[in-house]
């Protein structure tokens, strides 16, 4: 018999692009107005949380395949001993568990990499982030949740959502620029930067978010995609979209376009290659990524 398990930990809450649905735990709490700042070193960051347990944390990707005779283990692509493995793993349960805790997550070489307020892989609080020597990259908050009740934060809006001023530095700890969001929703950034920034991907279909609607195949190719920037500079954007079909018993399939060429997809063929028939319970993801690098993912309701 064999075994296998796969743990991947890339804290999708750092920026607010994507987040990944995980189950919530329920934890009923005191709501009292403090100042929690003082573990983060903004004493005048007002907090509703009161006495928050700190929880450690390895954000590295975990795998590991077991059979009758023996075992395989990996840290971020790494075969490693079963002994290493579990130093790694053993803190999963903390962060599946922290609701809401300040949750230092650390990388593979025990280096803090991150410093939050956090309701399992969720920000619900000030937090920071940190260069490999130790200085702050970065800090900032996201909405708090005042009601004291943990359910369904996701849908009910106070899952990783950006607010109030994030400041960023260089690793000599100078501070470079401040950005805005109210809400979840960027304001400015100042002073504004001249890099290329997407802080936003809109996908609609005749101007109504696919977040509402089931599509059909044929609607997939009618979708518009819409980047949002954080300032004036639009250099030239090399978009590319990844396109996952996926269903319990088959192999995945994926396929890659450009924007253009996104309009004459096929999601019945991609589902025929790997033969997951038109009965059959699919998860479909799209992804778009700029220059290589993933800025939103995208879960679609298509039926086919």
């Amino acid at each position: 018999m064999t075994v296998c398990r796969l743990r991947s930990r890339y804290l999708l809450y750092l920026q607010p692009l994507a987040v990944i649905k995980m189950r919530q735990h329920t934890l009923t709490i005191i709501i009292l107005t403090i100042a929690l700042g003082q573990a983060f070193g903004q004493s005048d960051s007002p907090t509703v949380y009161n006495g928050l347990e700190t929880k450690k944390f390895y954000s590295v990707g975990l795998s590991s395949q077991t059979t009758n005779v023996e075992g395989t283990y990996e840290v971020n692509g790494k075969k490693v001993s079963k002994s290493i493995y579990d130093k790694y793993e053993s803190t999963w349960k903390n962060m599946e568990t922290c609701c809401p805790c300040i949750l230092k997550s650390y990388d593979e070489n025990d280096v803090l990499i991150r410093e939050a307020v956090s309701c399992t892989d969720c920000g619900v609080g000030v937090f920071k982030e940190f260069y490999p020597n130790g200085k702050v990259k970065l800090t900032g908050r996201y909405k708090e949740n005042p009601t004291g009740n943990w359910k369904n934060i996701w849908d009910r809006g106070y899952c990783s959502v950006a607010d109030g001023q994030w400041t960023y530095f260089n690793e000599k700890g100078d501070r470079l620029y401040s950005e805005f969001w109210k809400n979840g929703e960027f304001v400015k950034q100042v002073p504004e930067q001249k890099t290329n920034e997407i802080w936003k991907v809109e996908l609609t279909l005749n101007g109504e978010s696919v977040d509402k609607i089931a599509l059909t195949s044929e609607q997939v190719r009618q979708l518009v995609i819409t980047p949002k920037f954080k300032n004036s500079s639009k250099t030239e954007n090399y978009f590319t979209i990844k396109f996952q079909v996926s269903a319990v018993g088959y192999r995945q399939n994926e396929k890659s376009f450009t924007i253009d060429s996104f309009k004459n997809i096929d999601v019945l063929q991609i589902l025929s290659e790997v033969g997951i028939p038109s009965d059959k319970k699919t998860s479909f993801t799209l992804m778009l990524l700029d220059n290589g690098k993933a800025i939103s993912n995208f879960y679609l309701d298509i039926k086919h």
